[in-house]
């Protein structure tokens, strides 16, 4: 599994276009002070925060991952794009747009999509739908009776604390967390490969992606 080896994008630029000068002698006028506090309150309610990961491999820059958090009163929305090009025995192009959204901190929905050589891999999908998780690939179905409140993507903007285990949208299951040190975790995937996360201030700043045929770096910038 190349992980979220991948991952977002969207930057959004909000500036006003006009400003308008006051004099000390300009009355206010209630409505614009009410206008002005209904969009600060619309904003603060639909807060959206991205990052960047260069994604490295034997010091070679060889694609970027995006990650976006929208949150919107109770529901939170994650998405994940990523473009990877490089070549092992031969060309490589990987690309990957993984989503989710929670309400309440509980998991609704998540695609994962991947595009490797042009070709479209098995769309994986997991919906809560009557009280109980259904889980997609391809043609196949499965169901999942536990809760999820902390998927992979979680990773990206939230450090694991006191979290025993964590739900992988990729292989559809859950896999246990390893505390290795001060804000330093391992995920040992299903596979026989692992990935290492690194924190700092409650935020992923490293990932490691361990796999036995290469290491790849997945830098935060």
């Amino acid at each position: 599994m190349i992980p979220a080896i991948i991952i977002w994008l969207c930057k959004k630029y909000l500036a006003p276009k006009s400003y308008k000068k006051f004099s000390p002698q300009s009355p206010v006028n209630p409505k614009s002070v009410a206008t002005v506090l209904f969009l600060i309150c619309s904003l603060s309610s639909a807060f959206a925060q991205q990052s960047k990961f260069n994604i490295k491999r034997n010091g070679e820059i060889i694609g970027q991952m995006y990650f976006q958090q929208k949150d919107e009163g109770e529901n939170t929305y994650l998405t994940i794009t990523s473009k990877v090009q490089t070549r092992f025995v031969f060309k490589i192009n990987i690309e990957t747009e993984d989503q989710a959204h929670f309400r309440n901190g509980r998991l609704l929905t998540s695609n994962v999509n991947r595009v490797v050589n042009g070709s479209a891999k098995e769309v994986k999908k997991t919906n809560w739908v009557n009280n109980i998780y259904q889980l997609k690939t391809g043609n196949k179905t499965s169901t999942l009776n536990q809760p999820i409140s902390y998927n992979m993507m979680l990773l990206y903007t939230k450090e694991p604390v006191d979290i025993a285990e964590i739900y992988s949208d990729n292989f559809q299951c859950f896999i246990p967390i390893q505390k290795n040190g001060a804000h330093q975790y391992r995920i040992k995937l299903p596979d026989g490969n692992y990935n290492d996360y690194h924190f700092e201030n409650g935020l992923c700043k490293l990932v490691v992606v361990n796999h036995s045929l290469y290491t790849i770096r997945m830098e935060r910038v």
